[in-house]
């Protein structure tokens, strides 16, 4: 007779396949967590980008104002100085040209960072905002100063410089009038020197004396030819500052009336939030205090429960 045959390596697996099941769903609800908190770090750092954004452009802003007024201080030492010859025109001009150049560099940056404050940017409430307004009326009242320090600075030197054109006029004429050309051509700057242009000087002192001071004069009109282009120079500098200096005050008086603004703002929505406690707080007195609203209610409703039993 036929006995069926029944393995014996058949195992139970349930369990094993159970515990598989509830691994898979834990690594699922673990990768479900993980985009969820990235999503929420990506949408929490987005207004962090924008603030940091204000923070690095107002940043870059005042390093410029730093540098720009050191920079306009080495100007300010050397538009002092009254020498009569040799007075570092070149490197005057060069620290004028590029002192100019920064303050519109940082006024055009101040008048971004200003429209960006306006669009409204990451400010996510008015403490915020207010706190960047006063930022940007800092940056513009510093910004404000120096360009009047550097208007005062250019006023400073072409005062010189018309000092100096005067002293020069009356020294050449000086010499004009002087009957010894070898006395003032000894004296005189131009031509006396030592050393390597001691060959020179013979050459010029061995000239005609006509020859010496139509030389003399053509030294003389080129030297105050170019004290006039330096004076026109700084007249033009000075009335671009000016015009620079006008919309820095204009900016400053928008940006104390943004802000002035602002805590007007603020104030109202402080009272309107104590008025509507306080009218809050009087609807509940009343409400307490009214005995009979709550004798009324209570009747209304027990005579509804009479007349709904009755009908059923």
């Amino acid at each position: 007779m036929y006995a069926p045959h029944t393995p014996q390596n058949i195992q139970d697996r349930t369990l094993e396949f159970q515990q598989c099941v509830v691994s898979f769903n834990k690594r699922v609800s673990k990768q479900q967590q993980q985009q969820q908190q990235q999503q929420q770090q990506a949408s929490q750092q987005q207004p962090q980008i924008n603030k940091s954004q204000f923070q690095i452009r107002a940043s870059e802003i005042a390093k410029d104002i730093s540098r720009t007024s050191e920079l306009l201080g080495k100007l300010a030492l050397l538009a002092k100085k009254k020498p009569l010859f040799d007075d570092n025109p070149v490197e005057i001009s060069e620290l004028t040209y590029v002192i100019k150049q920064d303050i519109f560099k940082i006024e055009k940056s101040l008048k971004g960072l200003q429209e960006y404050l306006k669009s409204g940017g990451d400010m996510a409430n008015s403490d915020m905002k207010k706190n960047s307004s006063n930022v940007v009326q800092l940056l513009n009242t510093r910004m404000r100063n120096v360009s009047g320090n550097f208007k005062e600075v250019l006023e400073t030197r072409q005062k010189t410089e018309l000092q100096n054109k005067s002293r020069k006029e009356k020294f050449f004429s000086s010499l004009q009038n002087s009957q010894l050309v070898q006395q003032t051509t000894a004296d005189n700057p131009f031509l006396f020197d030592t050393g390597a242009h001691a060959s020179a000087n013979e050459a010029l002192l061995s000239l005609p004396q006509d020859q010496q001071m139509q030389l003399l004069e053509e030294q003389g009109q080129e030297y105050l030819q170019d004290r006039n282009l330096a004076v026109e120079t700084i007249e033009s500098s000075i009335n671009q500052v000016g015009q620079l200096f006008q919309q820095l005050a204009t900016m400053v008086n928008e940006q104390s009336e943004q802000v002035q603004r602002i805590d007007s703002n603020v104030e109202d929505i402080d009272m309107n939030i104590v008025g509507a406690q306080r009218e809050l707080l009087k609807y509940f007195n009343n409400i307490s205090n009214n005995r009979w609203l709550y004798l009324k209610i209570f009747s209304v409703l027990l005579v509804f429960f009479i007349l709904w039993i009755m009908v059923n």
